[in-house]
């Protein structure tokens, strides 16, 4: 583990000045690439930690809760923990403005890495080349570390573009602050991400394997790409071929990068394994000091050390979870497996699978369905015995507790959703007040998929995991593949290539017989499919709002969008308002403030 990463220790220092500047005042913070240091970054050792702080970047942004409400909330498999709140991204009320702070936060993120890899792509010319001189890089590495900025730069401006639809197309380094801005349209921004991924791709080995691993490649470039002409191909300003080239290049990936898909599911999520041939680009972790800092280990996890639950204390058997969860499983988002039939709700949940270390994805039994206590308490509990039980379809002894049930047994019952995946109403998962002291908050069966063997308990809930964070994997790309196809009118090949996801799923479930896909595929099999592979991973969000079915599937699953405070408070989203407005992120306010000529340039329509 301690070597697993080329870039877990190469100058932290300077990984640290470069890669984490704040995010606030970004106009003003011109100096991410320490321009005093000219001459260091024309060196090897120089230019290489310039690379490392590109990377270092990628934490910043998705090692973060912002990132996990703005790709999580307001979709059909997530909803808000805290069902008496108002959560603006969630339900989409008019408390959502474009002051919003996790909008801001995001976009500053976003722009100060393009920050960095414009420094680094720029500087790339002035760099001393190998020759007799010692200091000087070999010409293939240096045309290897440009490329693989590109592929980077390439990333962030398509995760800007499919969120703000408009924005300043920043492609070089700011040598000095500038108060006047311009936008640039999404056709713009396409024309660079695909020139920056052919220059990539023309460069990049199809796989980074050994100290490499974690770099850049040609296969998530081609990843990349496939994605950027499936998203572009839904837009009024999209290319008659979009859906094809998608298509092409996920399938090229499938066929050509040496990457494959795993034969079982929980390989994929096993910690002991997570460098292994489905993944095609990570964002590295390891356990030395200042790296083991990864926080999405306590996402998705029930509160459980602030809940007033007698005998469940805080402690590192358990790890951290957050005290204020962002997004938790909606209602849809269990009910939507076979659960004997798909091996993937097993290790996503809390299971038995994930209570037996010798199959469990951290190599623990603590994912069980059941919390186990660990205050005892004289007389009521003692280590290890239940407090709060969570029967799933998957558990032996399991059944549906009726209330006299519950009033035999000591610790709390919760029993499985049933019933219509919109209605939440009477699921013991969203009521609340359960708890003594925290009796707005919900408990539920928490996604342990990212759970890690290696956290600790922290009393200021800093990050302690060492789990990489799989930022594209080859069942996403299959799913692209299938996608294209069916944007394509290309029938056969969306069965094929949804089903490659599919009959994965089926192999060591419970029980065999897991129907695959015939027929027509949909979108909305897209959607259902890309749900259960890839929950909590990626952003569900940008599948909805790409594909137009945002509105209908929110209003449809996330029963607190429709339900806020009993019905009182109405959302204001509406297929209508979907189209008008919330199809994109607000341009954030604080940003257009800072500038001269804010207010002439605007916001997104509806904002």
């Amino acid at each position: 583990m301690k070597n697993k990463k080329y870039l877990k220790y190469v100058l932290l220092s300077l990984t640290i000045s470069i890669g984490m500047s704040s995010c606030s005042d970004f106009l003003d913070e011109v100096n991410y690439s320490s321009q005093s240091a000219d001459k260091y970054y024309q060196t090897k050792s120089g230019y290489e930690s310039l690379i490392v702080g590109c990377y270092s970047n990628l934490k910043n942004i998705y090692n973060n809760t912002n990132f996990q409400i703005f790709t999580q909330q307001g979709t059909d498999v997530f909803t808000q923990n805290y069902p008496t709140e108002i959560t603006p991204m969630n339900q989409y009320t008019t408390t959502y403005q474009s002051s919003n702070g996790t909008v801001y936060s995001m976009w500053s993120s976003y722009y100060n890495a393009l920050k960095n890899v414009n420094a680094a792509i720029d500087r790339s010319e002035n760099v001393i080349l190998r020759t007799d001189d010692p200091d000087g890089m070999e010409p293939n590495t240096l045309a290897q570390r440009v490329a693989e900025a590109k592929a980077l730069r390439a990333w962030y401006l398509l995760e800007i573009i499919r969120n703000w639809g408009k924005a300043p197309l920043e492609i070089h380094e700011a040598k000095e602050p500038s108060y006047t801005v311009e936008y640039a349209d999404g056709a713009a921004f396409y024309k660079q991400i695909f020139e920056d991924l052919e220059a990539a791709i023309a460069v990049l080995p199809y796989r980074q394997t050994g100290s490499n691993y974690g770099r850049m490649s040609k296969a998530a470039a081609k990843h990349i790409r496939a994605l950027a002409y499936l998203t572009r191909g839904y837009e009024d300003y999209a290319d008659s071929k979009d859906f094809e080239n998608a298509f092409k290049d996920a399938e090229d990936v499938y066929l050509n990068s040496g990457h494959k898909l795993l034969d079982d599911y929980a390989m994929v999520h096993r910690q002991s394994n997570e460098m292994n041939d489905e993944i095609v680009f990570a964002i590295g972790f390891a356990d030395a000091a200042n790296y083991n800092t990864n926080i999405w280990n306590q996402w998705f996890m029930m509160p459980y050390s602030i809940g007033g639950w007698l005998g469940l204390g805080k402690d590192s058997y358990y790890g951290n979870a957050s005290a204020h969860v962002k997004a938790i499983p909606a209602k849809y988002a269990y009910l939507m497996y076979d659960w004997q039939k798909d091996r993937r709700p097993s290790v996503t949940y809390m299971s038995p699978l994930n209570g037996d270390k010798n199959t469990s994805v951290d190599g623990k039994d603590a994912g069980k369905n059941w919390f186990q206590c660990t205050t005892p308490v004289d007389g009521v509990f003692a280590k290890g015995d239940k407090i709060i039980y969570f029967p799933v379809p998957t558990d032996p002894e399991y059944k549906v507790w009726s209330a006299s049930d519950k009033d035999k047994v000591r610790y709390k019952v919760f029993n499985f959703p049933a019933g219509d995946a919109s209605d939440m109403s009477d699921d013991d998962y969203y009521k609340y007040a359960y708890q003594t002291t925290n009796s707005t908050s919900r408990t539920f069966l928490p996604i342990w998929k990212f759970k890690d063997g290696n956290t600790e308990f922290k009393e200021d809930e800093s990050g302690s995991g060492t789990r990489d964070i799989y930022l594209f994997r080859l069942a996403e790309t299959c799913l692209i593949a299938a996608e294209a196809a069916v944007m394509n009118n290309d029938n056969d090949n969306a069965i094929k290539y949804i089903n490659y996801v599919a009959s994965r799923a089926a192999k060591n479930a419970p029980v065999a017989g897991l129907t695959g896909y015939s027929g027509t595929v949909t979108l909305d099999d897209i959607l259902d499919e890309r749900a259960k592979e890839l929950l909590g991973e990626g952003s569900r969000w940008n599948d909805l709002q790409r594909t137009r079915k945002l509105a209908e599937r929110v209003l449809k699953y996330n029963w607190d969008v429709s339900n806020i405070h009993g019905g009182t408070i109405k959302t204001t989203l509406t297929e209508e308002s979907f189209k008008n407005k919330f199809i994109l992120r607000p341009i954030p306010l604080q940003w257009l403030n800072s500038l001269s000529n804010g207010s002439e340039l605007g916001n997104n329509p509806g904002w």
